[in-house]
């Protein structure tokens, strides 16, 4: 049995820790290396990881200066021996056969990485299964580059949906050799948003086959106290130097003929989930106003919205997006307040129906 390398990074997760470490500690798949890396957490959580190591000598303990979910990261790549790495945040979970899963795929196809998908879990307990969105085979070459790499950089113009398969590096099973012959790294979150996406861009484009595996036994958790789902102030500069920097790696790597609007695609959803989480904030509308007006008077928002084709969207986001390219900033605030609202009623209902009121009688 090759020795796999698990990185959980942990930062404020003292009510989720135990259910992600034990989940781990309980894989099928057992000659693992667990490595916690503690993030200066606020919490119990360094103690927690102590205690761990204490009693499982397959874990290992970074105690770091907090820096970062990216930084965190690549503390644990610094320390790994494993053939093979994954990642799990440490609010996640896994099913006791997700590694051996994605394990027996990666080692019968010799690929350099295994794709899965996951299981999102809210607060509430209802679940929803997100498979890849790729056929389960190998890819290699141009197939790899125009089925895998391309569609995670954002979705085909053809389909309805704005991610075409997910660019998280936490339901995947990834060659370590890749990663070190290549000096790939993280990036920080607090400067870039999506370092998972920036890491799988460099990632696959030196891998030489990817095989697509029918495991969705990754639990993600939607913590509403997670960063992506909260106002960020700098949320927006993060999603320009993010557009930046995945450009930057476009040309080095000559795939700009190939992408078409796909990134395009991904960085007006990004913001246009900015623009959810400002004015679901707790600022005042005043301030929201501001803001929504510089988001949309910013010369690169507004280069990327004079070139792409708003008629090939759909539905409300043809409309909205139409919306953002005229400027139109009170009518902008006005639409997103009303789909905030309709998500809250949308929560209110879940939540009723989880203590058994409002169901059909």
């Amino acid at each position: 049995m090759d020795l796999i390398s698990v990185i959980i990074p942990i930062y404020n997760v003292e009510p989720y820790l135990e259910r992600c470490v034990e989940s781990v500690r309980n894989q099928t798949y057992s000659n693992l290396e667990i490595i916690l890396v503690d993030d200066q957490s606020p919490d119990d959580c360094p103690q927690m990881c102590d205690e761990y190591a204490q009693k499982d000598s397959r874990i290992k303990v970074i105690h770091k200066k907090n820096g970062g979910l990216g930084y965190a990261r690549n503390s644990g790549l610094e320390l790994i021996n494993g053939k093979y790495v994954t990642f799990i945040d440490s609010d996640d979970w896994i099913s006791e056969t997700h590694i051996e899963n994605l394990y027996n795929a990666v080692d019968r196809t010799n690929s350099d990485v295994a794709i899965g998908g996951h299981t999102s879990v809210c607060a509430d307990g209802e679940k929803r299964v997100y498979t890849s969105n790729l056929e389960y085979r190998t890819y290699e070459n141009e197939d790899l580059k125009e089925n895998v790499l391309f569609a995670m950089l954002g979705s085909d113009l053809s389909l309805e949906y704005d991610v075409q398969i997910s660019c998280s590096c936490c339901m995947n099973l990834y060659r370590t050799d890749v990663i070190l012959k290549n000096n790939l790294k993280f990036n920080s979150e607090r400067e870039a948003i999506s370092e998972d996406m920036v890491f799988n861009l460099d990632f696959f484009n030196y891998c030489q086959k990817v095989v697509s595996v029918d495991e969705t036994g990754y639990f993600y958790f939607t913590n509403p106290k997670s960063i992506s789902r909260r106002y960020e102030p700098k949320g927006f500069d993060r999603t320009l130097k993010f557009y930046t920097e995945i450009n930057k790696r476009v040309e080095k790597y000559g795939f700009r003929s190939g992408i078409g609007y796909r990134f395009d695609r991904t960085f007006l959803m990004m913001i246009r989930v900015h623009i959810k989480h400002l004015v679901a904030s707790d600022l005042p509308k005043k301030k929201k106003i501001e803001q929504i007006r510089k988001i949309l008077n910013d010369k690169m928002v507004v280069d990327v919205l004079v070139s792409y084709p708003i008629n090939a969207y759909t539905g409300s986001i043809r409309i909205f997006t139409k919306l953002m390219c005229g400027k139109k900033v009170h009518i902008v605030y006005t639409f997103t307040k009303l789909r905030v609202l309709a998500d809250n009623m949308k929560l209110t209902r879940n939540a009723l129906k989880l203590i058994g009121i409002g169901k059909h009688r």
